[in-house]
């Protein structure tokens, strides 16, 4: 039945006299959909009752105009007159959202997600008092909204998510074990690298392979490879330049951190502890003489450095190691931790927030202050000088990094398990039941696996601040100057005990991450100076004025580049015609679609009784 836009809003007020009168919080508006080509071009009718108030709003097509063409001046005019007063009671407040790219994909399953053609979505969002739709880019008030997409294939960042998911699978791995015994968990089943759709699975046999090639033709050459991180330099001038570095090559030299950056794509723990035994049995030949940071004090890096040297006990040690999976897993684990650690702390120190970083892994009593209080502690102990007090640059260099024929390495560990230790080894198969005062185990003792639920937890918060930074810096095309202070708000958002990222799993399973805060408009300001991609403007009267009619009323136009109603809706607004096809634009000026939302709200003074 087509009734006229004038029956349809005396049906739908009868309608809320026949309700019961409810509390203003529990008011439900209802809205109905009326016919676009009546006259006025109606699009939606609201009526909302309360028991003190009624209220009622249509939203009408206003037409397709440029912004020179919207005059605010005479809107304003109109709006005094109509409701009796002056028009200096009347406030104008405009707000634009700016575009800058990406898409938002809404509700999709983790697979679309990660395999999307866009990684996310990076918007502006400005406000301003003032009769004029041109954006003031110096005062006006200006909102970053992104949203990011953790896991995007196509994000470098991944670089270093990679080694999180994996630890993240393979601590799981080791609690199940703790707790019901290796035997509880079938190895060849065990995920330690979830595949998704897109993603590629690379060959780790090969890639072995070459890992223990390459490092036996250093062996024999006068070439050391540079110890520290091999991705950030002096020469690094952006995230996208570092964490591509990083895909490529890897960010050290070290041999167990390369060995990690293998073992962590092994799809199984069957095929992780495989590649495991196959590389240490291959180092225990003393074919290769495997490059080990100083910094790195992994027991792993200790096995390696004592195996290449030659060790009386390397094939029970491997025979040991290979029927306890456990700690096969953690002695892989804990090189893994460490580097991630260590990855997330030097890249976060181009922006200058490594002392920060490195406060939250150690929960230093730094980590309580806030980011602005330790940069200011940074700047008054270097005096302003060159001087710089970053804990990791002391492995920039090669000068503190040694290789194998070093004698210090030569030197008995402390942490080396003796005789009288063996009973902690025992309920982990490492030895046999019989004490052998001749055997010297050079595995060291359980690794505690404790404190990394909550380091997982830490590498999931700074991974959402850097996911927001690399999109932040492509999008706003800002340099590490400019994502300095919204690093600081990432961090003290995301790394907080506010903070909505609790655990690992909670990112994979919901891989979208939004964020909205305030940013300097200097930032951004050569954005601001393009046309938005819609305007809002809201005219309304000034509080507290008891001049003209007794009511409430707020106009609400909004401009947008994109027609906001769906094609059936649109059609009967601007039919498309030979000359016109869905084109916006005339030479150089841009339309606008805009409509307009007139909502009035009256005290009740009376109530019906029906």
């Amino acid at each position: 039945m087509n009734h006229s836009y004038g029956l349809r809003r005396k049906l739908a007020t009868f309608q809320l006299l026949l309700i019961k009168p409810v509390s203003t919080e529990d008011a439900i508006p209802m809205w109905i959909l009326t016919n676009p080509s009546d006259e006025g071009k109606p699009l939606l009718l609201t009526v909302q009752s309360d028991d003190h108030h009624f209220a009622r709003g249509i939203v009408t097509y206003e037409g397709s105009m440029t912004l020179e063409e919207v005059d605010l001046d005479k809107l304003v005019e109109q709006y005094a007159a109509q409701e009796r007063i002056n028009t200096d009671l009347v406030t104008v407040t405009v707000d634009c959202k700016y575009l800058l790219s990406g898409i938002s994909y809404g509700s999709h399953t983790t697979d679309e997600l990660l395999n999307a053609p866009h990684g996310g979505l990076t918007e502006l969002h400005c406000e301003w008092q003032g009769k004029t739709l041109v954006t003031p880019f110096i005062n006006c008030k200006v909102n970053f909204e992104q949203e990011v997409i953790v896991g995007h294939l196509a994000s470098p960042c991944n670089a270093i998510w990679k080694s999180v998911c994996s630890l993240h699978n393979i601590n799981q791995l080791l609690v199940d074990m703790t707790a019901a015994g290796s035997s509880s968990v079938n190895l060849e089943t065990a995920v330690v690298r979830n595949y998704t759709v897109g993603m590629k699975k690379p060959n780790n046999t090969k890639r072995l392979s070459e890992l223990l090639n390459e490092t036996e033709t250093y062996a024999y050459t006068a070439e050391c490879p540079a110890g520290g991180c091999t991705c950030v330099t002096e020469d690094t001038s952006s995230l996208r330049q570092c964490l591509s570095a990083m895909n490529a090559e890897g960010s050290s030299n070290d041999f167990t951190y390369k060995l990690w950056d293998i073992l962590r794509d092994c799809e199984t723990a069957e095929e992780l502890v495989t590649l495991l035994i196959q590389a240490l049995k291959f180092i225990s030949s003393g074919k290769i003489r495997p490059f080990i940071d100083a910094n790195n004090k992994t027991y792993l890096s200790k096995l390696v450095l004592k195996l290449s040297r030659g060790h009386s006990q390397t094939a029970k040690v491997l025979k040991n190691l290979r029927s306890s999976s456990p700690q096969a897993l953690s002695l892989v684990a804990q090189v893994g931790t460490e580097k991630t650690m260590w990855e997330y702390t030097r890249v976060m120190s181009l922006l200058e927030h490594s002392f920060y970083i490195a406060g939250i892994w150690t929960t230093d009593a730094r980590s309580h202050e806030s980011i602005e209080q330790i940069n200011q502690t940074i700047q008054d102990m270097t005096m302003g000088g060159d001087f710089t007090l970053n804990p990791f640059d002391n492995i920039s260099t090669a000068e503190h990094s040694i290789r194998l024929d070093c004698e210090s390495f030569y030197v008995d560990d402390t942490n080396d398990l003796t005789v009288d230790d063996f009973a902690s080894l025992k309920k982990h198969g490492l030895v046999a039941e019989k004490k052998d005062a001749n055997e010297v185990p050079i595995i060291a003792d359980e690794i505690d696996i404790s404190p990394w639920k909550n380091l997982l937890m830490k590498f999931a918060q700074v991974h959402v601040c850097l996911e927001h930074l690399y999109r932040a810096e492509t999008c706003l095309r800002a340099d590490f100057t400019n994502l300095k202070p919204i690093a600081t708000r990432l961090l003290e958002h995301y790394v907080s005990e506010r903070s909505p990222i609790k655990t690992v799993g909670q990112v994979l399973s919901d891989p979208v991450q939004k964020i909205r805060m305030p940013i300097a408009n200097n930032i951004v300001q050569d954005h601001l100076k393009k046309p938005a991609y819609w305007y809002r403007t809201v005219i309304n009267r000034k509080e507290n004025s008891d001049q003209g009619l007794i009511r409430d009323c707020k106009l609400t136009y909004v401009s947008s580049q994109q027609p906001v109603f769906p094609p059936s809706v649109w059609q009967n607004l601007e039919p498309p015609t030979d000359e016109v096809t869905e084109i916006t634009t005339i030479g150089e000026e841009l339309k606008y679609h805009t409509t307009k939302f007139t909502f009035l709200s009256n005290n009740l003074i009376s109530k019906l009784t029906l």
